[in-house]
């Protein structure tokens, strides 16, 4: 098979994804298990999925898809749960192994990158 036809069907099956620009973030209580909070939530494979800490004492919010800059779409209080959780990665605390790891990225290459690609990179799922 030719580079031009594993590079065709690459790009078939990307389009084929049902929310290519859509991430889909998902609540889970502080320090619990991300691969559990994860399979609550309904994806494909491949879809961009990330979990952050619910530091609130009420219900988990549901699952939701968001398409424009996270921050932007989201209140007050989950701003601020985005933000403690954003502060939480800076500790010294092991990484939970539900999240997908890590791909080296330059510094030069993650100053170009979106937020939402930035947040996926931090909270990202492994679908």
């Amino acid at each position: 098979m030719s580079s031009l036809n594993v590079a065709a069907r690459i790009i078939k099956l990307e389009a084929r994804r049902q929310r290519p620009n859509e991430i889909l973030l998902v609540w889970r209580r502080p320090d619990t298990d991300v691969k559990a909070a994860a399979s609550a939530a309904k994806f494909a494979p491949g879809d961009r999925v990330i979990c952050l800490e619910w530091f609130g004492d009420g219900p988990l919010p549901a699952p939701k898809w968001h398409r424009e800059r996270l921050s932007s779409e989201l209140g007050a209080v989950e701003n601020q749960y985005l933000t403690r959780s954003l502060e939480r990665v800076g500790d010294d605390r092991p990484r939970d192994p539900g999240f997908a790891e890590l791909p080296p990225v330059s510094a030069d290459r993650a100053r170009e990158l979106a937020d939402n690609d930035l947040l996926h990179l931090t909270f990202g799922v492994a679908t």
